[in-house]
C-alpha cells in the first residue's frame, strides 16, 4: 500500500493535517509483536496528542470538551469499536496478487480504512460541518490511522483478514 498517496489525498488544512502526520508518524513506532485493541489505540492517541503543536492540541481540546461519554482524546480513540460502527471501514482487503494499493478507492469494496480516512479529514476540515460531526470524524480518524497500521486489518480479501485461518492456544500445537 502507498501510505504516501493516502496522505497526499487527504491532507490539505494544517491544524488537522498535524494531527494526522502525528497519528501516521507514531503508529509504525509500537507495531509488530500485539494487536491494537483499545489500550493500544489509546496509547498511540495519546503519544499523538501529546506531540501535536499547542494549537493543534488545543483544537482537539476543544472538540473532545463537547463530547458526552470521553474526556480525552485518547480515550476517545476506542469509540468506533463500542459498538462497532461502519464495520466495513475498519479494513483494507487486497486480492492475493496486489501489489500494493495504488489509488484512493477501495480495490473489491466501496468503503475500507482508506475511504473512511479521507472521508473524515474532510468532515474535519471543513467549515460547513457542526461541531458534533466534526468530534465525530475526529474519534474516527484516530481509530481508522490505528487500524490502518495494525496487523491484519490490512489483509487478503480471501481470508477476511485472517479471521477465516484458525488458530489454536497458547503453544499447544494445530487442533486435531
Amino acid at each position: 500500500m502507498n501510505l504516501r498517496l493516502i496522505l497526499g489525498l487527504v491532507l490539505r488544512e494544517s491544524s488537522v493535517r498535524r494531527i494526522l502526520l502525528s497519528l501516521v508518524v507514531l503508529f509504525p513506532i509500537s507495531s509488530d509483536a500485539w494487536a491494537w485493541g483499545d489500550e493500544g489505540h489509546k496509547v498511540i492517541c495519546e503519544m499523538a496528542f501529546r506531540l501535536v503543536q499547542p494549537s493543534t492540541r488545543a483544537e482537539i481540546k476543544k472538540l473532545i470538551s463537547n463530547d458526552e461519554q470521553f474526556n480525552t482524546f485518547s480515550d476517545s480513540c476506542i469509540w468506533p469499536d463500542h459498538p462497532r460502527q461502519r464495520a466495513s471501514e475498519h479494513f483494507l482487503n487486497l486480492p492475493r496478487d496486489s501489489d500494493g494499493l495504488h489509488s484512493e478507492s477501495c480495490p473489491s469494496a466501496s468503503a475500507c480504512v482508506v475511504m473512511a480516512i479521507k472521508k473524515d479529514f474532510e468532515v474535519l476540515s471543513s467549515n460547513n460541518a457542526s461541531q458534533a460531526q466534526k468530534l465525530g470524524s475526529l474519534k474516527f480518524l484516530g481509530h481508522w490511522v490505528g487500524d490502518i497500521h495494525q496487523p491484519l486489518h490490512v489483509s487478503f480479501e480471501d481470508d477476511r483478514g485472517r479471521n477465516s485461518i484458525p488458530v489454536s492456544g497458547l503453544g499447544d500445537g494445530p487442533e486435531k
